[in-house]
């Protein structure tokens, strides 16, 4: 079993997800994060007349918990929807190994669950 963890740009999402969908990948977490790369600095905001620097940038969290067998389609189908409507997409995938997965409903365990 794997992990797949995406941060996207939260404009994305909507593509991000038809496109998993599409893949017949419907279970995910969604959460919201802040970060920041190396490309993106951050900007400047005036709020209430006083001015503070923006370094860390809204973003998205994706967790989905698969079999080995899927993690190929999950991955193509977040870069195709993150890539979907824009020219310069930002973020990125990691994939981790899960060594255990329980459903808290049934008690399932493995594979079983999932």
């Amino acid at each position: 079993m794997k992990l797949v963890i995406a941060i996207i740009e939260p404009q994305q999402l909507p593509a991000v997800k038809n496109a998993l969908f599409a893949a017949q990948i419907h279970e995910m977490t969604v959460t919201n994060a802040l970060g920041r790369g190396e490309e993106h600095k951050g900007y400047f905001e005036t709020f209430r007349g006083v001015g503070h620097e923006v370094t860390l940038l809204k973003r998205l969290r994706l967790e989905i918990a698969l079999n080995n067998d899927n993690v190929e389609t999950a991955i193509d189908a977040i870069l195709r929807g993150a890539h979907a409507g824009s020219d310069e997409p930002e973020g990125i995938v990691m994939v981790t190994d899960l060594p255990e997965f329980i459903r808290i409903r049934t008690k399932e365990r493995g594979l079983l669950a999932l």
